[in-house]
């Protein structure tokens, strides 16, 4: 069976959905996506948001058809034994989360907004030549976060056995999702940005969340580049040259890849839609 098929129908969808960004076309009707009868699927819904920030993230993530194009990739290639809804909503704070009382992921307006305002902020302080526009950005931090979920959502409905913490196997997923194509490739290294940004912004030890089921922001900032760099070594060549990856790091990161991609690889294979050939 072909698991590639699996990253390549999200390499697809994500892509087209940041096209939406600048063309302002119709989001993806989920509903059309090829799902079996009888089994579970991801279902989309947009609650309104309350405050105009959060209706600005509203909007961007309705037109671009984030959750939609999220859906419909995952729909045509993971079976679930029954629905997870995929909710965008006010939350009252800058968070995403997996529930599986009620299967059901929650984006958060908020989450966006606070990173609108961090992107912003570093383009004011930096030089922001070659830098793809806050939108795009926010777009790729979003859609990495989705598969994050996604990837609590699918240990949980499938009943998947791993090792290690979980919330580090649900990086891993996003990664896996988002590293067949290059040009997807390239979004984890703004979630990197992202990561690295929330670090710097922790000026005393002692505020560092060290009993979170989370690793630290400049760890999981670390991580998302040295496994970019593990799935393209030439490509991301220069996050060693100036130092942005450490050197010594960098020469475990291929094997870091291959084996978070095996283990993914292993787990979904069996609930693959059988669309998906074999």
């Amino acid at each position: 069976m072909n698991t590639r098929v699996v990253r390549t129908a999200t390499s697809l969808a994500a892509a087209s959905a940041l096209i939406c960004v600048l063309s302002a076309c119709a989001p993806v009707d989920s509903a059309a996506s090829d799902v079996e009868k009888g089994e579970g699927s991801f279902v989309v819904q947009y609650d309104p948001a309350s405050t105009p920030e959060n209706q600005t993230e509203q909007t961007l993530w309705q037109q671009a058809g984030l959750l939609e194009a999220f859906a419909d990739a995952m729909n045509k290639t993971v079976a679930l034994p029954k629905d997870v809804a995929v909710v965008a909503k006010d939350c009252q704070e800058a968070n995403a989360f997996y529930d599986p009382a009620t299967s059901s992921i929650s984006l958060c307006y908020e989450l966006s907004a606070s990173e609108r305002s961090s992107l912003e902020a570093d383009a004011v302080d930096g030089d922001a030549a070659g830098e793809e526009p806050v939108d795009q950005q926010l777009l790729e931090s979003a859609r990495a976060v989705l598969y994050h979920e996604a990837g609590h959502a699918l240990l949980a409905e499938l009943g998947l056995a791993f090792t290690g913490r979980e919330e580090d196997v649900a990086d891993q997923y996003s990664v896996y999702a988002l590293t067949d194509s290059e040009e997807d490739a390239d979004s984890l290294i703004t979630v990197a940005k992202i990561y690295y940004l929330n670090a710097q912004s922790v000026t005393d030890v002692d505020e560092l969340p060290f009993s979170d089921t989370h690793g630290l922001d400049a760890q999981r900032s670390a991580n998302f580049l040295c496994y970019v760099y593990g799935a393209y070594p030439e490509r991301y060549e220069y996050l060693v040259q100036d130092g942005t990856l450490d050197s010594e790091r960098a020469g475990g990161c291929q094997e870091e890849f291959a084996q978070l991609s095996a283990g993914w690889e292993s787990l979904l294979r069996p609930h693959l839609r059988s669309t998906n050939g074999s």
